[in-house]
């Protein structure tokens, strides 16, 4: 009789177990994203507040990636483009920028941008999403 008991309070465990363990890998897949996503934007900022290459630096949203670029506005292919593809359990659910479009860009050595807004990362079975706020003065919430 204990046997059986171990036995099903074992199946028990391992049954919920495999219900919870790829939850959780799906929300450090959405955790990493967002962080990831928030470090390109800094990279933005920081590159234009340092002014490199007298130039402002940008960030273009795509439904799987996101591209830092060099200049005022975003061309496929640039020269200077680094690009962060999201997880495939991660898409870009959506945006709003002020002024409409997909870039953010930011002012040369202020860091600000007149493209703030927010950017929602979402699991691609929509279980859980976070949004990433980018205010007026570059600052990200």
């Amino acid at each position: 009789m204990e046997l059986i008991i171990v036995i099903v309070i074992m199946t028990i465990i391992l049954a919920v177990s495999f219900y919870f363990i790829p939850q959780w890998g799906k929300k450090d897949a959405l955790e990493k994203d967002v962080a990831g996503l928030s470090a390109f934007i800094r990279d933005a900022q920081m590159l234009s507040v340092t002014s490199k290459n007298a130039m402002p630096f940008g960030i273009h949203l795509q439904n799987d990636k996101v591209v830092l670029f060099e200049g005022s506005t975003y061309v496929a292919g640039g020269a200077n483009e680094k690009v962060m593809a999201f997880s495939n359990k991660v898409y870009l659910y959506g945006y709003s920028l002020n002024g409409g479009g997909s870039d953010i860009i930011f002012t040369r050595l202020t860091g600000a941008t007149a493209n703030f807004g927010t950017i929602t990362l979402s699991l691609k079975d929509n279980s859980a999403s976070t949004t990433v706020t980018v205010l007026q003065t570059g600052i990200i919430q």
